[in-house]
């Protein structure tokens, strides 16, 4: 199966400081179901800020689901999208950032 894109986002988001600014983008794909995405997607939700990593969740083969703090590459237990939705939100504020879903 090809992949498909079923959801592309991109948002500004303020920091608290009310001095900066950082940047969202969320791109998720059907893939199919198979070993490597066993519930068919593979995603990547990034913030950055002045061009550098603040965080990131990704799922891309060989590494499978992982997140990424800054420069640290940690694994990440993936327990479905909802799951992941509540976490991307709960670290982006846990960054000072101001986030609405």
């Amino acid at each position: 199966m090809a992949a498909v894109q079923i959801l592309k986002r991109k948002i500004i988001l303020k920091h608290r400081d009310g001095k900066r600014l950082g940047v969202f983008e969320i791109v998720v794909w059907n893939v199919g179901k198979s070993e490597a995405y066993p519930d068919g997607l593979k995603y990547r939700a990034w913030l950055s800020m002045d061009h550098k990593t603040i965080l990131g969740f990704d799922n891309h083969r060989p590494k499978g689901p992982h997140l990424h703090l800054g420069d640290k590459e940690l694994p990440y237990d993936y327990k479905g999208v909802e799951q992941l939705q509540a976490d991307i939100k709960r670290l982006i504020e846990l960054e000072g950032f101001e986030y609405e879903s």
